[in-house]
């Protein structure tokens, strides 16, 4: 009966160790990468592969008044993301700058877009502003139309600009203009695109989001070659015992 008792004795302590412990990972995660893919260019099934394969999911933002044409997503390939994981996101109806717009016309591109998502049967809950191009009327208009955050172009370090803070906290001060380097392009090296981790880590981690546009050899000025996004995910990969992992935005700021 003693013997039982102490069983049971150490076995409720267990079970208030197992309550109270965090998971062994918990508190290593220092630096985060999101993975963003902008216009809703065909090639990203094929980024959406790639990253898969490394248990990866990526955040893809799409214009939803351009998906089904010639050289972009189809409605079935958006929601099958979606359905695999990947955060879809908004980018206005037909990437357009918001900032050249009226109060009424940035509403049109952000709220419709997003209803048009939402009745896809998707759960939109980040913004890409198309070219980084924003202001506070259209930040407001993002908040009112539904969205936890948004995202911008620039802002975080780069080789231009080396003064500029390498990561965003993971509670940004500003969620309708979370920064990022410049658009990842076709001269981009795969050292480039680890440097920038590496800074994220120096600096002592935080959010750094990618933004990639079309994933293509030899396809435009706004273009990475798979094998060079294939060798960053691998290497990315091995980066998760130092602290540092790959989430999707939303997931990224909460």
């Amino acid at each position: 009966m003693v013997r039982t008792v102490r069983r049971l004795g150490t076995l409720a302590v267990a079970l208030v160790m197992l309550a109270v412990t965090p998971p062994a990972h918990a508190g290593k995660v220092r630096t985060v990468v999101s993975l963003t893919f902008d216009d809703g260019d065909a090639t990203h099934v094929a980024a959406a592969r790639l990253l898969e394969r490394r248990g990866m999911r990526g955040t893809f933002y799409v214009n939803s008044a351009t998906v089904g044409r010639k050289g972009k997503l189809t409605r079935e390939q958006v929601v099958a993301l979606a359905r695999k994981g990947h955060e879809v996101g908004g980018h206005t109806l037909t990437h357009v700058r918001l900032d050249e717009l009226t109060r009424d016309g940035q509403r049109r591109q952000i709220c419709d877009d997003r209803k048009r998502l939402v009745s896809w049967g998707l759960r939109p809950v980040t913004l890409a502003y198309p070219f980084g191009a924003v202001d506070a009327r259209a930040k407001a208009v993002a908040r009112g139309c539904g969205y936890n955050a948004a995202r911008t172009v620039g802002g975080l370090r780069q080789w231009g600009c080396p003064g500029c803070p390498a990561t965003e906290p993971r509670r940004p001060e500003d969620r309708y203009g979370i920064r990022t380097p410049g658009s990842v392009r076709e001269d981009t090296t795969l050292r480039q695109l680890r440097q920038r981790v590496l800074d994220a880590e120096r600096a002592g981690g935080g959010v750094l989001p990618l933004v990639f546009h079309r994933v293509c050899d030899d396809c435009g000025l706004y273009s990475v070659s798979p094998k060079v996004l294939d060798g960053f995910l691998a290497w990315l990969a091995a980066r998760k015992g130092r602290g540092t992992v790959v989430m999707t935005l939303r997931d990224a700021v909460g």
